[in-house]
């Protein structure tokens, strides 16, 4: 018998977590956590030291907080073995579990755990990984993979996030499976990247032209890269800071990951700790992008004080944030008339995750029988539960039951 378990992530959207136990091995795919200051329960999987004691192993897709950063609090509750990723994603979960330790401290908030325990993690490269497994490259940042673990017989494939509509980035095409465990972060929405890209651009261009600034807080990888490099080919005035341009040159040292090796930026103005001051002071008309998704970090109220007292700037907002950051608060139009800010805000997805038609394909290809839906909220994955259903698939999109095979 095999039970699959969502321990976070379906049902909602972060915290992702699934347990996987058999007669086989207990194994855990990704461990993360809700990026907001509440109490653990509510932040971290419903991991406990039952749990942890009796896994054979943990399988991270990529290096997000959403998928690692309980790590540490999985190792509290006395999780001693290995965690084992693509060697890429190895490298970068140090310093996402650091960031998010900056977050909980800066906002007065709980760690559950040691902090020493990010330190005492011990990690293996998915090529020794000691149980039969598959794993194909995702899309979603450079070291994602997606996961396709044979156990009993039963094939069950695990997407981590996963996009096909990433500019910079491959993904593989999945195999055939049993049961899927899959990415519908924008569940109820169909999303055409070639049409977000188009408002972006437009929305730029009439900033810009009216002599307004474009902010665009995104992440140092994957969908700030992706805007970085596409805008610097558009004629239009691109500053970047320093470490978005420095992660695009860096791309040429991981080739494997990218759809075309030779695509390089166009023109744009570097900012780093010497110039930042002087040319957000001097207000250029231009797009400023930032690495800083949920603007949460020291730089953030630098650039948003640089464009908040003109309705000609306009702050987008491309991707996921999380109650309490200064991304998610923007966002209301009750905030900015209270505090007095008159800069426009809007979001404008960029797709980094499957939406509805996306899964409904994807299952389509890959033929499973079973589904679980996740990075989804449940109201959101209703619909496309009901969708599914009515094909003959059994559909899982929240915590309450287990999936026993």
């Amino acid at each position: 018998m095999i039970r699959i378990t969502s321990l976070g992530g379906s049902g909602e959207d972060s915290r992702n977590c699934f347990l996987i136990e058999s007669d086989e091995a207990n194994i855990l795919l990704d461990c993360g956590v809700r990026r907001e200051i509440a109490d653990t329960a509510t932040v971290y999987p419903a991991l406990s030291r039952e749990i942890a004691e009796k896994l054979n192993a943990v399988v991270i897709s990529h290096g997000h907080e959403d998928h690692t950063a309980a790590l540490p609090y999985l190792y509290e509750l006395g999780y001693r073995g290995k965690i084992y990723a693509s060697l890429k994603t190895i490298e970068v979960i140090p310093g996402y579990l650091r960031k998010w330790i900056r977050y909980v401290r800066d906002h007065e908030g709980t760690l559950p755990f040691d902090e020493e325990n990010v330190e005492k993690l011990e990690y293996e490269t998915i090529e020794n990984y000691p149980f039969p497994i598959e794993y194909g490259r995702s899309g979603h940042m450079i070291g994602s993979l997606w996961y396709l673990f044979t156990l009993e017989g039963h094939r069950i494939l695990y997407t981590g996030d996963l996009t096909y509509d990433g500019m910079v980035l491959k993904a593989d095409k999945l195999p055939l499976m049993d049961t899927l465990i899959i990415d519908s972060a924008y569940a109820s929405r169909s999303l055409s990247q070639y049409n977000q890209y188009l408002n972006l651009l437009n929305v730029a261009r009439d900033t810009v032209s009216d002599g307004g600034m474009v902010l665009l807080p995104v992440p140092a990888n994957g969908r700030g890269i992706d805007l970085f490099l596409y805008l610097s080919l558009r004629d239009l005035p691109v500053f970047a800071e320093e470490n978005i341009v420095r992660n695009t040159e860096d791309l040429k040292n991981h080739l494997y990951w990218l759809r075309d090796p030779e695509i390089q930026p166009g023109e744009y103005y570097l900012i780093n700790n010497e110039n930042r001051q002087a040319i957000l002071e001097e207000g250029i008309p231009g797009v400023y992008l930032f690495a800083d998704g949920m603007m949460t970090s020291a730089i953030s109220p630098l650039y948003f004080n640089a464009v908040k007292d003109s309705e000609k700037n306009i702050i987008l907002i491309t991707g996921h944030t999380a109650r309490g950051t200064m991304a998610n608060d923007l966002l209301s139009v009750l905030y900015r008339d209270e505090n007095n800010i008159s800069c426009r805000v809007a979001p404008l997805t960029i797709k980094v995750h499957p939406d509805e038609e996306d899964v409904e394909t994807i299952i389509g290809f890959v033929k499973p029988h079973n589904v679980i839906l996740f990075h989804s909220r449940r109201e959101k994955a209703q619909e496309l539960k009901k969708k599914l259903e009515e094909k003959g698939l059994r559909v899982i999109c929240g915590p309450e039951e287990p999936l026993i095979i």
